[in-house]
């Protein structure tokens, strides 16, 4: 009687660790689970913060590039009347004009993209958020087309730059000057001023300039509209994924 008292009370013992053993391992589990599922739950929610904050950058985006276009197309057309005043000899009877277009010449500041959720999602490892990978191609897709545009509004200002050097071997410079005015806007001389030389080479040398600027004026004015049309595109694709 003692044996079997002594052996049945070994048993339950034993069952009794391994049940404690089993709810021990379904509450670190179902911790487990919990935490993950609360991890997983911020993670979207940041997913959608990021997301919501990028639409708006690309709103911003789309908003600058149409003044962008817009500058580049009125710029092209004062370039090519200027480059027809100096190839025709015209600027001599048109010199209000000459300098008034001449003055412009220098304006068209580049696009600079809202990008500052672009960057903390590509510096700061956030990408790994978004799950489509759909998604992450179009928006680096549009971060490089970003940056390719930077690129060909850099060569714009080399040529600019050039332009500004030799200029002063054709314009008379306190004319040009005047062509702006206090508040930064362009004013039409009304003394009908001259160029400053009549050597066909120098006049040559800056309708070069002119004509060389009016066409990366085109090029950029095209790749302004292909840049908005994928901000726009990926604003649309980024609201149907998330539903916003």
């Amino acid at each position: 009687m003692e044996v079997h008292a002594h052996t049945h009370t070994a048993r339950k013992k034993w069952t009794h660790y391994l049940w404690e053993f089993l709810m021990l391992f379904l509450a670190v589990f179902c911790g487990f689970l919990a935490e993950y599922k609360l991890e997983h739950v911020i993670e979207h929610q940041r997913e959608e913060k990021y997301i919501q904050s990028l639409i708006q950058d690309l709103k911003t985006d789309t908003a600058n590039l149409q003044v962008y276009i817009n500058v580049r197309k009125e710029k092209r057309i004062l370039m090519d009347s200027l480059l027809m005043l100096l190839s025709t000899g015209k600027h001599k009877q048109s010199g209000n004009e000459t300098y008034f277009f001449a003055r412009q010449v220098f304006n068209g500041p580049p696009f600079v993209s809202t990008d500052g959720t672009m960057q903390q999602l590509k510096n700061a490892g956030n990408l790994r958020l978004i799950k489509n990978e759909n998604i992450i191609s179009s928006i680096l897709a549009y971060d490089a087309s970003v940056k390719e545009l930077k690129e060909w509004d850099e060569s714009d200002i080399r040529i600019r730059t050039t332009f500004r050097e030799i200029g002063g071997s054709v314009f008379i410079a306190d004319q040009l000057y005047k062509a702006m005015d206090s508040a930064f806007k362009f004013v039409r001389p009304t003394n009908n001023p001259q160029l400053i030389t009549d050597n066909p080479i120098a006049i040559n040398n800056i309708a070069f300039q002119i004509q060389y600027l009016a066409l990366s004026c085109l090029g950029n004015t095209q790749r302004g509209k292909a840049l908005k049309t994928k901000a726009e595109n990926l604003v649309e694709l980024l609201k149907h994924q998330y539903h916003l």
